[in-house]
């Protein structure tokens, strides 16, 4: 047999010795420092891989996970970035096709930025005292580097973010969490989430969400509940303008969307008030999540031409009192924060002029894989969620889209 003629010049042009031949045991007397065996005979594998065990020798048996001391990941070069991606031995193809993932999308320049980013890191010290201010620099260079944009000397680089942070001063974002999946996080609010410096995050956020933040930012928990506020708004303005004032990049993680009854519009103010930087990033609220999850569509030809998103609970503390506008049959109600007064709401929407028999529907933990849905009609849905006790939270829809429902 003969080696593959690009294999045997790579052995040659590295000043390797290399020979032809049936294995014998004699072959591993020069003690060699590790073995790749890798013949079609089982047989033969195991007898090398035990001969090699004898001497204390590490082999890697390929294709053979449990004849293994040590495993080949699929390698990403662009020195002195190395990416290694391993499957443990379990699945080296899908090893090899997401090392080819991670090569198509990896600018092929991001290891000479690395090199000269290296060089460059005690100028980056001596010129920025503050380590946030120094990771704020690094991630605007590398951020804008990864998505395929130009980065200019690192020298006028530092110049340029001086210039544009004489004072430093932190920003904050307000970013809506969705409805509970994880997969319904959107690409800009899962960066915001790996580059803040501290997360103040609400109940409804799931914790996959909350592991998904920067690993070492400072996690405080501001959740508010019916009757149980962790802190109270006011409370989480002072913090969100306190920690941005401090140089910090603060993350108001939010569940649903930032201003669909999340409060994102008084935070807004608050930063707006103080000066503060800020962006707000949309969720996909749990209306949206909750009706399609249910294959209840909001609107449909011929049924629904309309919406309108209500709250059940009021600033004051009190529920729904009623429609101030005329219901119309092809109008689609959504509520929020209803469930806890669900026979006042069903009864002043009956109040306002709907049908007793109009459909409504409950649906709870809204995206989740326990997401579970109740309908019925007015008249009837109190007496249905006492017998099943859907949990909070929930969203209730009213209107002829829930006779979609197929569940």
């Amino acid at each position: 047999k003969r080696l593959d003629k690009d294999f045997a010049l790579f052995l040659d042009s590295h000043g390797y010795d290399y020979f032809i031949k049936s294995y014998d045991k004699t072959d591993l007397n020069n003690s060699p420092a590790l073995i790749i065996c890798a013949t079609d005979d089982n047989g033969l594998n195991r007898q090398v891989y035990d001969d090699a065990k004898a001497l204390n020798i590490a082999i890697n048996v390929v294709d053979t996970p449990e004849l293994c001391d040590f495993i080949f990941p699929a390698i990403v070069d662009r020195s002195p970035v190395v990416i290694g991606v391993s499957s443990n031995g379990k699945a080296p193809v899908l090893a090899r096709l997401i090392r080819a993932k991670i090569e198509s999308v990896l600018p092929s320049g991001i290891g000479e930025l690395a090199e000269k980013a290296g060089q460059f890191r005690q100028t980056i010290k001596d010129k920025l005292h503050d380590i946030n201010h120094r990771r704020h620099f690094w991630e605007g260079v590398f951020g804008r580097s990864l998505q395929g944009e130009s980065v200019g000397e690192l020298a006028d680089e530092l110049a340029k973010f001086t210039h544009d942070n004489p004072n430093p001063v932190g920003e904050v974002y307000i970013v809506g969490a969705g409805a509970g999946d994880v997969d319904l996080l959107t690409f800009k609010a899962l960066r915001l989430m790996q580059q803040a410096d501290v997360v103040l995050y609400d109940a409804l956020v799931s914790p996959e969400i909350v592991d998904l933040c920067r690993r070492d930012s400072d996690k405080i928990f501001v959740g508010k509940k019916r009757s149980n506020h962790a802190k109270s708004q006011e409370e989480i303005n002072e913090l969100l303008v306190r920690y941005a004032k401090a140089g910090k990049r603060v993350l108001r993680l939010k569940g649903g969307d930032p201003f669909v009854f999340g409060r994102g519009g008084e935070e807004m103010l608050a930063c707006q008030a103080a000066g503060v930087p800020y962006q707000v990033v949309s969720g996909i609220t749990s209306a949206l999540a909750g009706a399609s999850g249910a294959g209840i569509p909001l609107t449909h030809r011929g049924v629904a031409t309309s919406v309108r998103f209500l709250t059940g609970c009021y600033r004051t503390g009190e529920s729904f009192d009623g429609l101030t506008s005329p219901y119309h049959a092809d109008e689609t109600l959504v509520f929020y924060m209803g469930l806890h007064a669900l026979e006042d709401l069903t009864q002043n929407l009956i109040k306002s002029g709907l049908a007793t028999d109009t459909p409504i529907a409950i649906v709870a933990n809204a995206s989740l894989p326990h997401q579970q849905v109740l309908t019925g009609i007015l008249s009837d849905i109190v007496a249905k969620q006492n017998e099943a006790g859907l949990p909070a939270p929930a969203i209730i829809i009213v209107g002829k889209v829930v006779g979609l429902y197929r569940g």
